[in-house]
């Protein structure tokens, strides 16, 4: 006991000496793994940006690497296009065609969906507050309203059928449509469906006379091309889900690294590249209001889509106008085509507000027309809300709409970049992260393929 509580001045002496050695050590560690920290600031909350940030900490955890990472957006993650869209998950052209890596983008989606809802399953068992209430509620960590459904998947796979609108479609679907192993369920299998097989997945829906009258015939003209393992993802969710996931590999990674939301508009890439060691440009139209057209050459548009609550249809719809359900309570249709849209539209993105206004009941308008001919029974959903967003389209190449990646010089220094996804953000954002992440990690412009590799 007297020893205990009665140290002599020598032995208290030597204890904060060594207590001083102690701090001085920890202070010079802490101070080379500041150093080792590589600081990487990824702007853009919708697919392509939450997605290179998570795959950045998962490469960069895996090689041991301390990244501070930052995810900076004007309006949250999923507060853009991508938080608009309609996630449906396949590989497949209007054709029935594969598209350009379209099989391994789908997988590489998939994986990333899984993370996400690994995820919030991990949120929830951390007893992480969700929200209940059908509209959502603001989520600071995530830097927007959310509009989280609490028990609603991030996505489902209930399978995604194009019907044929014409029978030379048809007549595509038979040629080009007889791939895969549907009782895969990593699989994103295709097959000819009649129009009977439509109709019992799509009850009420119609199909011009030429198509029936070519099948009638016994003409190899497809009624539709069913994915069954096609995935309908609810991307404010998921983008949300996979935001969290970032936090979770930060938590795990190396010493200093780190996983930070910053809310804030991107207008100046120079000082950008001032506070970081790497910074990514991952921010779909918005990234032309930061270069010209001729330096990423994208072409802006606009469009509008309707949240209804559906009845009865539990696959998703493809076609010029798509009908997605996400579960029992929500569906999304559109799009609209606004070709006139400009880099400040995209301040508009999300839920619209005034749905009176002539330019929102005009959308409302033309959504409920076209709904109507893709899938008559949505005529007579209840109208939930209406949405706005502008996504940025790649030029055309032989080889279809491939999105764009790679580096632009700004004042003799490297930034990265991805964009022009356009319709096919969620089937390409995978990818397009793996090649990012990689690049942003080795500085090397080689790590992106030569097909989408653009140099500014």
């Amino acid at each position: 006991m007297i020893r205990s509580s009665s140290f002599s001045a020598r032995a208290r002496a030597r204890t904060r000496a060594s207590a001083r050695r102690k701090r001085g050590a920890s202070r010079g560690v802490a101070a080379r793994a500041s150093a080792d920290v590589v600081r990487v600031a990824v702007v853009g909350g919708g697919f392509a940006g939450v997605a290179a940030a998570f795959r950045t900490l998962e490469e960069a955890n895996a090689r041991g690497r301390a990244v501070e990472l930052t995810l900076i957006d004007a309006r949250g993650v999923g507060g853009g296009a991508s938080g608009v869209a309609a996630g449906l998950l396949h590989p497949y052209t209007p054709r029935g065609r594969t598209i350009w890596r379209g099989e391994e983008g789908a997988a590489r989606a998939r994986r990333l969906l899984d993370a996400a809802a690994r995820a919030e399953d991990a949120m929830d068992a951390m007893t992480v507050e969700r929200c209940d209430d059908a509209d959502g509620g603001w989520r600071d960590d995530a830097g927007r309203n959310t509009g989280e459904r609490r028990g609603e998947r991030v996505a489902s796979a209930p399978g995604i059928v194009r019907p044929a609108r014409s029978a030379k479609q048809g007549r595509d679907f038979a040629a080009n449509a007889r791939r895969g192993d549907d009782d895969d369920d990593a699989s994103f299998a295709v097959k000819c469906v009649t129009t009977d097989e439509v109709l019992a997945m799509c009850p009420g829906l119609e199909f011009t006379s030429d198509v029936v009258e070519a099948e009638r015939r016994g003409e190899a003209c497809a009624g539709g091309m069913f994915v069954p393992n096609g995935v309908v993802v609810d991307a404010p969710r998921y983008l949300t889900a996979l935001w969290d996931a970032c936090a979770i590999l930060a938590s795990r990674g190396a010493a200093g690294t780190r996983a930070t939301l910053r809310i804030a508009a991107v207008d100046d890439v120079k000082a950008l590249l001032d506070e970081f060691d790497q910074v990514a440009l991952c921010c779909g139209a918005g990234v032309a209001a930061l270069f010209d057209f001729e330096t990423i050459p994208v072409s802006l548009q606009g469009g509008h889509v309707l949240e209804l609550k559906p009845e009865g249809l539990r696959v998703g719809i493809l076609g010029t106008t798509y009908v997605a359900p996400l579960g029992d309570a929500r569906a999304m249709i559109g799009p609209t085509k606004e070709y006139d849209a400009t880099p400040e539209d995209c301040a508009r993105s999300g839920v619209v507000d005034d749905v009176d206004d002539e330019r929102s009941a005009s959308a409302i308008s033309e959504l409920r027309s076209l709904g109507a001919r893709a899938y008559p029974p949505c005529a007579n959903w209840e109208f939930l809300r209406l949405k706005y967003g502008v996504r940025a389209n790649p030029p055309r190449t032989p080889a279809g709409a491939l999105p764009l990646a790679g580096s632009v010089d700004v004042d003799g220094r490297r930034c990265w970049f991805a964009a022009g996804l356009g319709a096919r953000g969620l089937i390409y954002h995978g990818l397009l992260a793996d090649w990012l992440s990689s690049a942003i990690l080795d500085d090397d412009i080689n790590a992106i393929p030569v097909d989408v590799r653009r140099t500014c």
